[in-house]
């Protein structure tokens, strides 16, 4: 059975650190089959083993910076190909589960899971899981409140008051 990434890792969990510059650029490289695998698709559905953790650098306003991610054992990951050396060429959403974290590791990290419902070239969603909404202030309530401090002013201001009736009325 699988863990969910909210889960926690279990205590004899191995732990990974990320190393950008693993193995040799040489190594020969060869893209998952998708003749082999159980939907076709050009990517195969794993879950992390290991605890992995590292850091990205990313572009931002104000210039680089690194930002640290981790995936604990059970986050569901693609793996999109393998090197001569081994290790394999991995990709999931792991920064804020919007940015992807692309990069090579060792075997050892990930299993394959022939079992995870894949659309498209990624993960579905089971019907019982829920997708976050926005946490900001949405648009129909800035109208509203836009709306209502305008029906107060015409209200609370006389001349406002004044000028709206004689309009009405004349």
């Amino acid at each position: 059975m699988s863990r969910g990434p909210s889960s926690p890792p279990p205590a004899d969990a191995p732990h990974y650190h990320y190393d950008p510059h693993l193995g040799s650029p040489r190594d020969t490289y060869r893209r998952v089959d998708f003749r082999h695998t159980s939907g076709h698709q050009p990517e195969q559905p794993a879950r992390f083993v290991a605890v992995v953790d590292g850091e990205t650098m990313m572009m931002s306003m104000w210039g680089r910076r690194a930002v640290a991610w981790r995936a604990e054992p059970g986050t569901p990951c693609l793996i999109l190909g393998y090197w001569s050396d081994g290790s394999v060429h991995l990709k999931w959403p792991a920064i804020k589960g919007n940015y992807m974290v692309d990069g090579r590791f060792p075997a050892w990290v990930v299993e394959e899971d022939p079992d995870a419902l894949t659309a498209g070239g990624g993960f579905m969603l089971r019907a019982n899981e829920l997708i976050a909404g926005p946490k900001g202030i949405s648009s129909r309530r800035v109208v509203l409140v836009a709306v209502l401090v305008i029906i107060v002013l015409f209200l609370v201001l006389p001349a406002i008051r004044n000028g709206l009736g004689a309009l009405l009325h004349g």
